[in-house]
């Protein structure tokens, strides 16, 4: 049978070594337009795993769960354009990642383990398709779960970003620029960084007014 020949066995663990490093392959030569497609081949292969385990060990359903979680991530982060750091992304992949941010929170839940950046991707992707009372309430549940101060004022950020992209006013600007200057006070670190995510944000979804 098929099933018997070596080819067709399952996936190694140093197989699966070689297909995570060769994501990080096609980062390095930004090939980010392989970089989806293999890392959806990796959530299968995840969701495979998943089917295949014994419902009560939950520890490793859980370890499988955190892990295809992370895989979706990831194809949500790359398919969404307010990061400003790739060529044009399709509408197709667009709803791709709005698909795959859903199904990185699922997977968190089941985990019983929901992160911040589950739910704050969430936000992303319904900000990208302007649903934004959706957004706002992802970022609200990022704040609450974020854990230091920094990471409760990034989520305030992208709460004010959204407002204001829901309402474009004088008032929700200045609201905006505070929570900005907030953040960078909140982490002396990473706060620059986090801040301007939030500007090219704001610069990608405003450009063609």
């Amino acid at each position: 049978m098929l099933t018997d020949e070596l080819a067709a066995a399952p996936i190694t663990d140093a197989e699966w070594k070689n297909m995570s490093e060769l994501m990080s392959e096609l980062r390095k030569i930004q090939r980010d337009d392989l970089f989806v497609p293999v890392a959806r081949l990796q959530l299968h292969y995840a969701l495979n795993q998943i089917k295949r385990t014994d419902e009560n060990d939950k520890t490793e359903l859980n370890r499988l769960r955190k892990f295809a979680r992370g895989v979706a991530f990831n194809i949500a982060a790359f398919t969404w354009p307010g990061w400003d750091d790739t060529g044009p992304i399709s509408n197709e992949n667009q709803k791709l990642g709005l698909s795959a941010a859903r199904v990185a929170l699922d997977f968190a839940t089941r985990a019983e383990d929901i992160t911040f950046n589950a739910l704050w991707i969430n936000g992303a992707h319904e900000l990208n398709a302007k649903n934004f009372e959706i957004a706002i309430e992802f970022f609200e549940k990022a704040r609450d779960t974020a854990d230091e101060t920094s990471g409760k004022k990034m989520a305030s950020g992208w709460v004010a970003l959204t407002e204001l992209l829901t309402d474009k006013t004088q008032k929700k600007q200045t609201r905006l620029d505070e929570a900005i200057a907030e953040l960078r006070q909140a982490d002396a670190n990473n706060g620059e960084f986090f801040a301007q995510q939030i500007e090219t944000a704001l610069n990608v979804y405003t450009r063609d007014e």
